[in-house]
């Protein structure tokens, strides 16, 4: 994948048996092919914690994190300096010693292989006769391990050069005459990993075997850290074909909401300009690989568009980006990364932001083109908002003035349509300093409250066909009505030719097809290649859950292990109801 780093298959290697044998193609390749003093191993998302800080571990004797970054970097030790340091002086190393009890309630090592549905305790057997054929004097230590509780695992250690190739000399062999009397011809790819499990079984046996034998290695074991995402930050970088003539839209969703998303695209697609260039940036977490590709290959149709994907997990990390006020339980957390663009798009100065619950009728060049001179946003009145202001009961004017400390809360903005002048935002605050004041309770509208208090006198009002609310619970005659007249009669001439629809509160299209401006909708969402899941949605059929696997408790490569340690953190009551749970599950197999 990598042409700067060093390649498994070069030299003297086994990389052609890496289904069977796992990440030991990598040690078989250093053995053979590198000169060291040490050699050691961790993978590319569990590293040594090279600091001599202790950090809580979960049941699994690991350190949950999620990015590498150089915050994680420090705190780990993860550098040359802290690596040299922890190293000096040692043998071995290895990960901790995790007792399979804290794991499942199992009572030994082969307990817990066997609990493995992909495992089969007839090929450990295999593998202990093979072993005690070739070295009798091992068996003492074989069913120590075995038959023990203890065990490091995740094949991660250092080795002094001598014992390293001592080690190779040892395994190898062993396992390639178990791979020779081993019929696997019919077994899934996880069972086919098979050799590469026994070897972090037969990495304590041997080291077991030489401590019992006298060779008073200086040993120690370094915590274990699970990156769960350790894939490297991809920036975006500037279109190179014209980009004077270049409309950026940024966008924000997650994976349930790519139907709306992509609908929301196509229709301003439909309307663009064949002479200008769209660059399409959707910031997101989690969007699948398969919907993202479906969404590359139906847009493909516009080559006047590049549509991108921007993760903004790491730059979100950290702050407590609530959603929760009962006003505004439609709105979700996606709302937010709007605070992001202006660090994500570095080489923009000025972008459309559309929210993905729109249509647009119009060339949206036109709004990207419109004079912000020194002004932060553009951005249409909010008929809704101002329409509460007069309401007698002063509730929303007093929140204005009060909690938004706005001096003229009729200037205030709806935020799903914004002409953004990110250099003026960028002078406003910091990423992280938007993202601290979107950590703070008490806003009803949540962002839209945030860009109106901040950015007062920093905005300019945009015609209002540009972001036309439908009628969401009668509210255009029983709330727009109450705004200045001059703002109502605006938003109703708006209606007769709107450049963009805004299906904004709760009655979305594809939840009612009969909302005020259903039909519209529905005229671009047919004809992308998500319609038929907006129909599902429309008869009450919910977006279905990833499957659970039944495992013996939960794989140490899980998906859902980083939900499980969040909810039921290790030593916690719900941590040991589930285990209960396992344990008697797997009495009932």
């Amino acid at each position: 994948m990598f042409e700067d780093t060093l390649h498994d298959n070069e030299g003297d290697n086994i990389s052609t048996q890496n289904p069977m044998y796992c990440e030991l193609t990598a040690q078989y390749w250093a053995w053979k092919n590198a000169d060291a003093d040490y050699y050691g191993f961790c993978h590319y998302r569990r590293y040594f914690d090279f600091t001599n800080t202790p950090h809580q571990e979960n049941d699994y004797g690991e350190i949950m994190d999620s990015f590498i970054d150089a915050q994680s970097i420090a705190e780990y030790g993860l550098d040359d300096a802290s690596i040299a340091l922890a190293v000096d002086g040692y043998d071995v190393i290895t990960s901790p010693l995790n007792d399979v009890r804290r794991i499942g309630g199992f009572r030994n090592l082969k307990d817990h292989w066997d609990a493995d549905s992909h495992l089969r305790l007839k090929d450990l057997r295999h593998m202990y006769d093979v072993l005690i054929k070739r070295h009798p004097d091992y068996t003492i230590d074989a069913d120590a391990v075995l038959n023990g509780r203890e065990a490091a695992f995740c094949n991660m250690f250092i080795m002094r050069k001598a014992i390293f190739n001592e080690y190779c000399e040892w395994l190898f062999p062993l396992l390639d005459e178990f791979v020779v009397g081993w019929d696997h011809s019919t077994v899934d790819m996880q069972t086919l990993r098979t050799p590469g499990h026994l070897s972090e079984r037969l990495l304590n046996i041997f080291i077991a075997h030489k401590q019992r034998t006298g060779a008073q290695w200086n040993i120690k074991q370094l915590q274990c850290v699970h990156f769960t995402d350790p894939a490297p930050l991809s920036e975006l970088e500037p279109l190179a074909e014209n980009p004077q003539s270049t409309v950026p839209v940024v966008f924000a969703a997650d994976d349930a909401y790519v139907p709306m998303l992509t609908t929301t695209i196509y229709s301003m697609l439909s309307n663009a300009n064949p002479k200008r260039q769209y660059d399409v940036i959707v910031l997101e977490r989690d969007i699948t690989a398969d919907n993202k590709q479906t969404m590359l290959t139906f847009f493909s149709q516009f080559s006047n568009a590049t549509i991108r994907f921007y993760d903004v997990s790491r730059i979100i990390a950290g702050y407590n980006l609530a959603t929760d006020t009962s006003t505004t339980a439609h709105i979700t957390q996606e709302t937010y990364y709007r605070f992001v663009i202006q660090q994500a798009l570095p080489f923009y100065s000025k972008i459309l932001y559309l929210d993905s619950d729109l249509v647009v009728n119009g060339d949206v060049a036109e709004l990207y083109d419109t004079d912000l001179s020194d002004a932060a946003i553009g951005a249409v009145p909010d008929a809704d908002f101002l329409g509460n202001l007069n309401i007698k009961n002063g509730e929303r004017m007093a929140y204005a003035i009060h909690q938004l400390h706005m001096s003229n809360p009729y200037a205030y903005f709806q935020a799903g349509v914004l002409v953004m002048n990110l250099d003026r935002m960028r002078e406003l605050h910091t990423v992280s300093e938007w993202l601290s004041i979107a950590s703070q309770p008490g806003f009803i509208y949540n962002d839209q409250d945030i860009l109106n208090a901040e950015c007062e006198g920093e905005s300019i009002s945009l015609p209002f066909d540009w972001n036309v609310m439908h009628d969401c619970g009668g509210r255009v005659h029983g709330v727009f009505d109450y705004a200045p007249a001059e703002v109502f009669q605006a938003y109703l001439a708006s209606r007769k030719a709107p450049k963009i629809v805004h299906y904004a509160g709760y009655d979305k299209p594809w939840k009612n097809p009969w909302c005020d401006f259903g039909p519209l909708y529905w005229h671009y969402a047919q004809n992308t290649p998500f319609s038929l899941q907006m129909m599902a949605l429309l008869s009450g059929i919910e977006r279905p859950k990833p499957p659970m696997h039944h495992e013996r408790a939960i794989a140490e490569d899980s998906p859902i292990r980083k939900y499980v340690d969040a909810f039921a953190p290790s030593g916690s009551k719900q941590r040991e109801f589930m285990k209960t749970i396992a344990r008697k599950l797997q009495g009932k197999h």
